[in-house]
């Protein structure tokens, strides 16, 4: 999933989109990943899981995360949202959704 953002980061930034990604991983678990893939984004760490509680997305019986894309407007509104767990495709196309309509003129 971080990969897929990575490659898609030019088209995310062009559209005026911003990605920050949110795990439990401590803050130096995700600098070592974040130099190891290259990713050109933000990575918060959730520790505590407080915000993977509050979108719900603490895996079975606690344990593990489940996986998560969220459109967040400037007003920090969600406007869409998919539960894709691990099929990639559906965070692709939610991506790859999110930009056209972000770079559609408006009517």
């Amino acid at each position: 999933q971080a990969c897929l953002l990575r490659d898609l980061h030019g088209e995310i930034s062009n559209a005026g989109l911003r990605v920050v990604g949110v795990s439990p991983q401590s803050p130096q678990s995700h600098a070592k990943f974040k130099a190891k893939y290259q990713l050109p984004f933000v990575l918060l760490s959730d520790e505590h899981k407080t915000v993977i509680k509050m979108y719900g997305l603490n895996g079975p019986l606690g344990l593990g995360v489940r996986r998560a894309s969220y459109l967040i407007d400037g007003s920090r509104r969600i406007r869409d949202a998919v539960m894709a767990d691990f099929m990639i495709g559906r965070h692709t196309d939610f991506v790859r959704k999110a930009i056209m309509l972000r770079a559609a003129p408006s009517q």
